[in-house]
């Protein structure tokens, strides 16, 4: 995994300070601070820094005693340590206060302004019988810095605490020649050089960690199985848990494996090093995500949303977590925060997928709040018009949804999708005559001719529920009407289906009404029954002609119809001459 540290503002003062000006390192004591006179030019160089305390005061003059230490028992030609004057020049003139305790990466770019590769600071307390030191060594190499935890000293005192140090320094830098070495053949791609090199620092200095960082590079430049890396890392996590080198192989060991718990609790860990590092986090989220534990990512960007509120990118990466681990309410307003802070990034994409999860979360008021704002903003777009009016349809709101929708219509002429939604907003609204003039002119603008059909046979299905509802003769004939208007425009077999139902059943009440009829004495109620008779004839024409081809809808019922025409057919003429119709 590759993490990048982003450098925080006081970094970046130091940088600054290193880039524009000359080392405030004196070349030469103006004391003699330290015996041996000019260092060589191949002598390392080593800066102590203020150590890290909650007396501060106590931090510093540990760093004084060490310095005065190591100034004592080495010569220039050995080991030139920075003077103290040199190292408050160089802070203040970056904006630092001469006893800043500086983090990992402030330190490393103070040595660097200072010419020094190695770095001595460390945590330093006081204790009931004198003092306890953590000290650590930091070792600059090209871009990177890596660390050697020091043994942790108890001392009467810091000048004893300082003594103690020193020798442990003493040790620990036996290993840095073969760690150089091992360094050097990594980046000559000599990998098996590099491991020979690093297994030298450990016999020189058994828990170097130079030595075993070089190994654990060697290793997995040669692409080595994860568990001859996970030893390894294992092992300088136990000594240094901050090492990012170790925890970055380590996690991508455990991934290798998928041995998907650890590799995540791993790079959790790598965050939890630098909560202010946005890179990193970003990094270690991706990660996290690779490895399908987004519950775990979705809190490492909350915490970075805390430390860096109104983040527009975080934002967007929270959005997008949340809509792929399915929390979609939570994600629809991660959505909404993200816009509210970069609102150009509303896009047009956004309010499709931000619809999208509101309705696969069957939320159509969120849905439909969704689509008014995006069709507001992009009212070209038909197909945000069309979720308008579909939206309101179902909330009931009819009007609202016949004018979204008539928009959409507008907008694409030819969406033969928005012309039957404008039909069925228009049957619900219980106008048939709107929604025939709908589909009259669809048709006529080239629309399939079968499929606006359809969208009006949602008024003939009505008028046909409303009339085997009431039986009344009027339903039935409206229901007629309805159904030959739709087959005179848009015919199909149920358009017929229905005429020959509705046509039937016509014909039967006025064959009863006749019965009844016939059996007055009076002549207009003979009439009338004459009149009743021509109903049948004409109504029983009409189921003839279209129950054959609208059969097919529901071949049983007409089946009935038919025999029911040839039942009481042969009884019509018999009838009229029976009253002497005309």
């Amino acid at each position: 995994m590759n993490l990048i540290r982003r450098p925080s503002a006081r970094v970046i003062a130091l940088v600054a300070l290193s880039i524009a000006s000359t080392p405030m390192l004196a070349q030469t004591p103006r004391q003699p601070e330290q015996r041996g006179g000019v260092p060589n030019g191949d002598t390392p160089y080593i800066v102590v820094a203020t150590f890290r305390s909650p007396d501060r005061a106590l931090g510093v003059t540990m760093a004084d005693e060490l310095r005065k230490r190591l100034q004592s028992e080495k010569s220039t030609k050995e080991l030139y340590v920075v003077p103290a004057r040199s190292i408050k020049a160089t802070l203040e003139a970056a904006g630092f206060p001469f006893d800043s305790a500086l983090s990992a990466s402030e330190v490393s770019e103070l040595a660097r302004s200072l010419r020094s590769d190695e770095i001595l600071d460390g945590l330093v307390t006081k204790t009931a019988s004198g003092v306890h030191v953590e000290p650590r060594l930091l070792l600059r190499t090209g871009q990177r810095t890596v660390a050697q935890p020091l043994p942790a000293v108890d001392a009467k005192d810091l000048g004893d605490a300082a003594k103690q140090i020193e020798r442990a320094l003493t040790e620990a830098s036996k290993a840095i020649p073969s760690y150089r070495l091992c360094t050097t053949a990594l980046r000559a791609s000599q990998f098996d050089d590099a491991a020979k090199a690093a297994r030298t620092g450990l016999t020189m200095y058994g828990t170097s960690m130079f030595s075993r960082l070089c190994l654990l590079s060697a290793f997995s430049a040669q692409k080595a199985s994860p568990d001859s890396i996970i030893p390894i890392a294992k092992t300088i996590l136990a000594a240094d848990p901050t090492s990012m080198i170790a925890l970055s192989n380590l996690a991508d060991a455990y991934a290798q494996k998928s041995d998907t718990a650890n590799a995540v609790e791993t790079n959790v860990a790598i965050y939890d090093l630098d909560h202010s590092n946005l890179e990193v986090g970003r990094a270690v989220v991706q990660e996290i995500l690779k490895l399908r534990r987004p519950e775990r990512a979705i809190r490492i960007v909350d915490e970075m949303l805390v430390q860096n509120p109104g983040d527009a990118d975080l934002l967007q990466q929270r959005w997008i977590i949340l809509v792929n681990a399915g929390h979609r309410k939570d994600a629809i307003k991660a959505g909404e925060e993200w816009v509210k802070v970069d609102s150009s990034k509303a896009t047009l994409e956004y309010y499709e997928r931000q619809i999208g999860i509101a309705q696969q979360d069957s939320d159509a008021a969120t849905a439909l709040q969704l689509a008014k704002q995006g069709a507001t903003k992009f009212s070209a777009n038909a197909e945000l018009q069309l979720l308008v009016a579909q939206g309101e349809r179902k909330a009931g709101q009819f009007q609202a949804a016949l004018v979204a929708a008539r928009h959409a219509a507008e907008i694409d002429p030819k969406n033969v999708r928005t012309t039957m939604l404008v039909m069925y907003i228009q049957n619900d609204l219980h106008q048939p005559d709107s929604a025939m003039v709908t589909a009259q002119r669809a048709i006529a603008s080239g629309q399939n001719r079968d499929t606006v059909g359809q969208a009006l046979l949602g008024n003939v299905v009505a008028a046909i529920r409303q009339a085997q509802t009431t039986s009344a003769r009027a339903d039935w004939e409206a229901a007629l009407k309805a159904a030959q208007s739709v087959d005179a425009i848009a015919p199909s077999p149920p358009s017929r289906y229905y005429s020959g139902v509705a046509a039937f059943s016509v014909a039967i009440d006025a064959l009863t009404n006749v019965q009844t009829l016939q059996l007055s004495a009076n002549a207009g109620d003979r009439a009338k029954a004459c009149a009743e008779l021509k109903v049948v004839e004409d109504d029983f024409a009409i189921a003839s002609i279209a129950m054959p081809s609208g059969g097919r809808v529901d071949p049983a019922a007409a089946k009935q119809v038919l025999d029911g025409i040839g039942t009481y057919s042969p009884y019509v003429p018999r009838l009229k001459t029976t009253l002497r119709c005309k």
